[in-house]
């Protein structure tokens, strides 16, 4: 960051205070001593109903609660007017924000005795934060949630653009994070247990731990509307580069194919993926931006497609889809390390032909619609929050 950057953001900061009036941490007062500690230290603010790792993380915190933990949430430059702030707020977890008493998280953490575990949330909040928390809470146990594993995305990334000079350097970076740094925490936590079998090349297994996403079904089969009711595809994105890829895969190569069969099938498309794309580039699909309730479209498309070519770990658009019975078409990549089997959990197609055949066939057959969208109950099995808790108890 250069000086001048350096100087707005002080000056923003403290004109926010100034305005705030901002005097202590929220919820402080919650703090037990008697009950056991864990920091959650994130690079940026969990924003639950904008991404799937948010949500997660969101999830692990709360179950962190009934578990009889003081819950202490840490991302820098985040202010007690903040929406996701007073969400926090509401469930009782300590929520350090920018204020007047303490310079930083550091001095904060000075007022306690002990914190039993800091759990940091992805690479970058390893990256900013383990070095100097390391030295100051010498008695802590250290977890790294590694949310996927960022540079095996990066390799798949190399193998499609072997040219973008930008893969090869963020590949490097996180391998040495996620082979050289991580290793040397107390807990590594896989998204899955693929990714766990990797990562045990890099560090002791016995100290790498599954904790998948959590998911559970939102509604009853019956709310949601029929085959015969349902109509459309949708993708949900964001700016994530294989979001990205996605949505332009879908667009040049796979709907093409589809529209010469269908054309007037709609594609809408959900999240903030318009912001890293030309959306005049794209004039037939319907790009609805964030959607702050998701449940009118998962109970009222008929399809949601996840053309994903590459990436890591669990992709939570699709447990969210069978969260409201809601059939899926994916890629191999898609489905990595959820247990899913073809024609029962989803429909997987890795190529723009077998895609584009697979979204004809899904929206043509009601048969295998239903199976899918029964079969989502089996789906979330291996996601449900009293299995992610009977984890949890055993760090």
């Amino acid at each position: 960051m250069g000086i001048l950057k350096k100087i707005k953001k002080l000056f923003k900061r403290k004109e926010k205070l100034k305005e705030l009036e901002t005097q202590d941490i929220v919820n402080i007062h919650l703090y037990d001593s008697s009950k056991k500690t864990i920091l959650f230290a994130s690079r940026d603010f969990p924003v639950h109903d904008r991404d799937s790792g948010s949500n997660r993380l969101k999830e692990i915190i709360l179950i962190y609660k009934e578990l009889g933990y003081n819950c202490i949430l840490f991302a820098p430059n985040m202010f007690e007017d903040d929406s996701y702030v007073k969400f926090y707020e509401q469930h009782k977890v300590i929520v350090f924000v920018e204020n007047m008493k303490f310079k930083n998280i550091y001095e904060f953490l000075s007022l306690f005795k002990k914190i039993d575990f800091v759990w940091f949330n992805g690479p970058l909040a390893l990256n900013l934060f383990y070095k100097k928390m390391k030295a100051i809470l010498p008695h802590t146990k250290f977890i790294y949630d590694m949310v996927d594993i960022h540079f095996l995305r990066y390799k798949r990334a190399i193998e499609l653009e072997p040219s973008r000079i930008s893969l090869k350097k963020n590949y490097k970076h996180f391998f040495r994070l996620e082979t050289i740094v991580a290793p040397q925490l107390d807990y590594i936590i896989a998204i899955s247990d693929n990714e766990k079998e990797i990562m045990s090349q890099y560090a002791d297994k016995s100290k790498i731990i599954t904790i998948s996403n959590i998911h559970y079904p939102k509604i009853n089969i019956s709310e949601r509307n029929n085959f015969s009711e349902s109509k459309g595809i949708i993708f949900i994105g964001s700016i994530h580069e294989p979001n990205i890829d996605a949505v332009k895969f879908l667009y040049d190569k796979i709907m093409p194919l589809v529209w010469k069969e269908n054309p007037e099938l709609e594609v809408s498309i959900i999240g903030n993926v318009a912001d890293k794309l030309d959306i005049q580039q794209y004039p037939k699909f319907k790009f609805l931006g964030f959607v702050e309730s998701i449940e009118e479209y998962f109970m009222n498309s008929k399809i949601m497609v996840a053309p994903l070519r590459f990436g890591a770990g669990v992709k939570g658009k699709i447990g969210q889809a069978f969260e409201y019975f809601f059939p899926v078409i994916t890629t191999d990549i898609g489905a990595e390390g959820m247990k899913l089997i073809d024609k029962k959990n989803v429909l997987i197609a890795n190529n723009e032909k077998t895609f584009a055949e697979a979204i004809l066939h899904l929206n043509n057959n009601e048969e295998l619609w239903n199976t899918l969208s029964i079969n989502s109950v089996d789906s979330l099995t291996a996601f449900s929050p009293e299995e992610v808790k009977n984890k949890l108890k055993t760090l």
